[in-house]
């Protein structure tokens, strides 16, 4: 019992593949994973400074470091929206 939820051998057996693709493909692809991270890197700081740069005419900053940038880099526009509903929802004005 994990928090209310029952995962069976079967939940288990999914996410021990899908752990075991993603190792291999770490592992045969090192170089075409390093550049698709630093890539949503790259892509996740730019959101998030242009979100700092519009948001400076209304006094809104959203804090640039590794997790906003990856967050944004991985889920483009929504993920940078639901950064800024996160971070006024926790950190209201």
């Amino acid at each position: 019992m994990l928090h209310g939820l029952h995962l069976s051998w079967v939940w288990w057996a999914v996410i021990a593949a899908a752990a075991l693709f993603a190792m291999t493909q770490i592992v045969q692809y090192p170089g075409r994973i390093a550049w698709r991270l630093a890539k949503s890197v790259v892509l996740g700081l730019a959101f998030v400074l242009a979100v700092n740069w519009v948001g400076q005419y209304f006094h809104y900053h959203l804090p640039l470091n590794a997790m906003t940038a990856l967050t944004a880099g991985f889920l483009g526009i929504p993920g940078v929206a639901a950064l800024v509903a996160m971070h006024l929802w926790v950190f209201p004005a």
